[in-house]
């Protein structure tokens, strides 16, 4: 059930025409992960979908950081099914817009007081602002999602 209500959110947010969205792209060129940021106009409410991705060495899954200049904000964690595909619902205090990016690594324990630095999925939100950026999603790549 909670999957169904996670596509339930990730189909609302993709319906909306306004909503804006981030590609979520692994550092290294030979890793099959994936991900998509979507956003909601405000920048205050989202979803992550992520595809491709390694089972992590640990049950805790991924985590969510926020980051502005060296600063980074725990926002959430997504688990892991056994096919490499999870999503997190956001929802943010503030806009997602006063941050420069956004990172997922690998959860090695439940603290979140301190950060690792194993990147395995980034987004850089100074570009989902850009006023030349088109508003409209490229829904090509989604599809993976919901196999």
């Amino acid at each position: 059930m909670d999957r169904v209500l996670k596509l339930q959110q990730a189909s609302y947010e993709l319906a909306q025409p306004d909503n804006m969205s981030l590609e979520l792209l692994p550092p290294s060129s030979n890793s099959p992960s994936q991900g998509i940021l979507l956003m909601s106009h405000a920048g205050n409410r989202g979803v992550i979908m992520v595809a491709g991705m390694e089972p992590p060495s640990t049950s805790s899954g991924y985590h969510v950081w926020l980051m502005a200049g060296q600063d980074k904000v725990w926002a959430g964690q997504i688990g892991i099914d056994d096919r490499g595909w999870g999503t997190v619902s956001l929802i943010l205090p503030e806009s997602i817009m006063v941050f420069e990016k956004v990172e997922l690594t690998e959860a090695d324990s439940p603290n979140t007081s301190a950060p690792p630095t194993d990147v395995v999925l980034v987004g850089d939100l100074v570009s989902m602002n850009a006023p030349d950026r088109p508003r409209m999603l490229n829904c090509a790549p989604i599809g993976q999602f919901y196999r």
